[in-house]
This record gives C-alpha cells, sequence and structure tokens, in this order.
C-alpha cells in the first residue's frame, strides 16, 4: 500500500475510492504474493508524475532481484522504461530489442519515432 500511496486510505471501503486509486490498489494487489511473472497493462497511466517515478523505480528493483515483468502499454516513456521491447502494430511484430538498439536502427531520438518508423515499414527486427 505504501509503494502506491494508499496507506493512509486502507481503511476506506474500495467503493469510496477515486478512480486513479482503484488502479492504484489493483497494482498492489498484482504485486501482493511477490510472484515471478508479472504482466502489467499501462501500469502507471492516469498515476501523477512523483508516484510514477516512484512505482517504475520499484518495479525496475524487482526485475534486478529476478522477478520478470511484462508490460502493454501505448505510452512510449513507459515502453523506453523497459529493458526489452517488443513492438507491435496491427496484431504482427514489427521490432524487437532495446529501446537504445532500436533507436539507433531506426535513425530516431526517441522511442517514439522509432516506433513511426517501424510502424510505418521500417526494416523487421524479428
Amino acid at each position: 500500500m505504501s509503494l502506491v500511496n494508499l496507506t493512509k486510505d486502507r481503511g476506506k471501503l474500495v467503493s469510496a475510492y477515486s478512480g486513479g486509486m482503484k488502479r492504484r490498489l489493483s497494482l498492489a494487489m498484482a504485486l501482493l504474493h511477490e510472484p515471478e511473472i508479472l504482466i502489467l497493462d499501462e501500469p502507471t497511466v492516469g498515476i501523477d508524475p512523483v508516484l510514477r517515478k516512484t512505482i517504475w523505480d520499484a518495479l525496475k528493483s524487482m526485475t534486478e532481484n529476478g522477478m520478470t515483468i511484462i508490460v502493454t502499454t501505448h505510452v512510449m516513456d513507459e515502453a523506453e522504461k523497459c529493458q526489452e521491447l517488443a513492438m507491435m502494430r496491427d496484431g504482427r511484430l514489427i521490432a524487437k530489442g532495446t529501446p537504445a538498439e532500436l533507436q539507433k536502427s531506426a535513425g530516431a531520438s526517441n522511442i517514439e519515432e522509432a516506433f513511426i518508423f517501424y510502424g510505418k515499414g521500417g526494416q523487421d527486427e524479428s
């Protein structure tokens, strides 16, 4: 609860939580049993920037301690925080590699530009 900044709201009924609080609670519940593999769909969308950083730092620490975390997202700054990416468009793999590798091979200055490059038919890395 502390990771997702809900400690002071523990006694509240979930029905009284805002949408953002419910999103944070679902993340806390996913982490509760310390799974070996965790699959997250846009884990920090709608969360304030300070708490987003805290959560991403914690997720990175978890991977360093052996947890495998798979993140699905269309938010490119979230994707850029991942160790390895598999970019998909229209249900097919268009590129895979580290964010730095994908940016370099696409001649892009950021991961969003790389996605646009591959999404328009750039070199397939699969």
